[in-house]
């Protein structure tokens, strides 16, 4: 297993939703890849997830509530290729443990999509409007 690092689009294989919910198989990209503190539980990264648009219309719709930012094939770097259309929820921040997860590393984003994303989230987070979910750290992973 390679370890992730800033930029990675990785897959953790099980983890805790926000309200403790088990769930399996779901991207997220790597916004921070150092170690560190937050409410007191400590951490070595954080990433915010990634979903798949069901339509067109859930597509508009999801942009329009600007907080999620539209991934696609140009955005990576590589030979990886996007499955399905897909965006990344950048209103919520997980922060995760190494040690307490399985992840793949799948691919890394390019430089430019890495500090727009960034942007939108530093943004949201001015705005009072970025959940930081620490379940992940703070239980067991179910």
């Amino acid at each position: 297993m390679k370890i992730c690092k800033l930029g990675d689009i990785i897959v953790i294989n099980k983890f805790n939703e926000e309200d403790n919910t088990p769930l399996t198989k779901h991207s997220f990209i790597v916004i921070n890849d150092e170690n560190g503190e937050i409410k007191g539980l400590p951490y070595d990264f954080a990433a915010p997830i990634m979903s798949s648009f069901q339509s067109e219309e859930h597509r508009d719709k999801i942009l329009s509530y600007k907080v999620n930012k539209e991934i696609t094939n140009n955005d990576t770097d590589g030979d990886f290729q996007l499955k399905k259309a897909s965006y990344i929820k950048a209103n919520k921040l997980y922060y995760f443990n190494k040690s307490k997860i399985e992840y793949n590393v799948l691919a890394k984003v390019t430089d430019d999509f890495l500090i727009e994303l960034m942007k939108l989230i530093l943004t949201l987070d001015e705005k009072d409007k970025l959940s930081i979910i620490t379940t992940n750290l703070e239980k067991e992973i179910v």
